[in-house]
């Protein structure tokens, strides 16, 4: 009989810790983790991975973070298109008067969303980069950076840009980024460096040392004060290999004997 409720017991505790087992992942899976950035007008305010409920919107992983956060303050506006971000540790909306569209805009896998972020619903994994700015008048471009030309020192930057032609079709085109300062880290250092009038940046060869490198750059309007290109995450770098390090070598030498 003893042996009986022991084995009984037993069971019993089997059952109990597969039923809490499956409730945890059901648990789990009803989650989703997304990564958020917020960009705000002369720096990063937020970057880091938020855990929300499924179903979640894009608004919500941000309410998520604030939350969360106490460096951060996120005031939400209503409009009859839905909830909106309207401010962001004090930077509102509308904060420069002589323009008529800054404010806070986001993407989410590098590709603007056609709804507002009150109902973009969230998947596990997404990229979502709220920033400050005026894309349709001032403009804002997404650099994608060149570097094969990195074993002669050349970064360059080219950004996918929206017009509209005359009948107010879209145009997309592949454009240069200029006019940008490139933020180059060197051991542990930064050194600012400007392109070219083709948009062109030229490293010095004492910078381009192996290993990793970090990459930022930015662009302001000369008129509001306002960022013209989406800076990049704060970890975003640049990979020099060995064997590039033995060509920017060689023409580091080449390019001092001609």
């Amino acid at each position: 009989m003893k042996m009986f409720k022991k084995s009984l017991s037993i069971i019993l505790a089997v059952i109990m810790l597969l039923g809490c087992t499956s409730v945890m992942a059901f648990a789990a899976e009803d989650n989703v983790t997304v990564s958020l950035r917020i960009e705000g007008i002369t720096e990063c305010l937020y970057y880091g991975d938020v855990t929300v409920e499924s179903g979640a919107t894009a608004l919500d992983v941000i309410k998520t973070a604030d939350a969360n956060d106490a460096s951060l303050t996120v005031v939400a506006g209503d409009s009859e298109y839905g909830a909106y971000i309207a401010s962001i540790n004090g930077i509102t909306a509308g904060s420069y008067t002589t323009m008529m569209w800054d404010g806070w805009s986001f993407m989410v896998d590098d590709v603007a969303p056609s709804v507002g972020v009150s109902a973009f619903v969230v998947t596990d994994g997404n990229e979502i980069v709220m920033y400050y700015g005026d894309p349709w008048n001032t403009g804002m471009q997404y650099p994608i950076i060149n570097t094969d030309n990195i074993t002669k020192g050349e970064i360059s930057f080219t950004s996918m840009d929206t017009t509209y032609d005359e009948n107010w079709n879209t145009v997309v085109a592949e454009c240069p980024v200029k006019d940008y300062t490139l933020i180059w880290g060197y051991k542990g250092e930064t050194v600012e460096i400007t392109p070219d009038e083709n948009g062109v940046c030229k490293v010095p060869y004492k910078y381009l040392t192996i290993g990793e490198h970090s990459v930022q750059i930015v662009k302001y309007d000369v008129t509001t004060g306002l960022p013209t290109v989406l800076r990049y995450a704060p970890d975003f770098t640049v990979s020099i290999s060995l064997w590039q390090g033995i060509s920017i070598f060689f023409n580091r030498i080449i390019e001092a004997i001609f």
